[in-house]
C-alpha cells in the first residue's frame, strides 16, 4: 500500500529519531519524485561535502576521515537547479573549487607528479 507523502513524512517525523531524520526525509523525496531536486549518494561512506557556488559537490573515500587531502572519487554534483544529480568518474582529486567560468566547477586530479584541472559544466555533467 502506498501512502502519500505527506503521510510518509509525517509517520518517519513521529517514528524516527533525531539522527534518522535527514535519512527519513530523503525517504519521502524520493516517494514524491524528488521534490527537493537531485540527490548524490549519501550511502557510499565515508564522504565529504563541499559547497562550491550554487553546488554541493560530494568526494568520495577520502584518504583520511578527520582530515582529507585525497579522494579515491567518484565525484558527485548536485543542486536545486540541475535535472540531475551530475556524477563524474574521476580518481585521486586533489581539490575542488570554482571554475574560471561562471557556473563551473574545477576538479584537481593527480597521477604521480602531473595534476590535471578538469572545468566541469554541472549542467551538461562534462568536462
Amino acid at each position: 500500500m502506498k501512502l502519500p507523502v505527506k503521510s510518509l513524512l509525517c509517520s518517519c517525523l513521529v517514528l524516527a529519531s533525531v539522527t534518522a531524520l535527514s535519512a527519513c526525509a530523503d525517504e519521502a523525496a524520493s516517494a514524491a519524485g524528488s521534490i527537493n531536486g537531485p540527490h548524490c549518494p549519501t550511502d557510499k561512506v565515508p564522504y565529504t561535502r563541499q559547497q562550491v557556488g550554487d553546488y554541493q559537490v560530494y568526494m568520495y573515500e577520502p584518504d583520511n576521515a578527520e582530515s582529507p587531502q585525497i579522494w579515491q572519487g567518484p565525484v558527485c554534483i548536485e543542486a536545486q537547479t540541475l535535472a540531475s544529480a551530475c556524477q563524474l568518474d574521476l580518481g585521486l582529486i586533489k581539490q575542488v573549487g570554482a571554475g574560471q567560468q561562471p557556473g563551473t566547477v574545477s576538479i584537481t586530479t593527480f597521477s604521480g607528479s602531473n595534476a590535471t584541472e578538469h572545468l566541469v559544466d554541472p549542467v551538461k555533467c562534462a568536462p
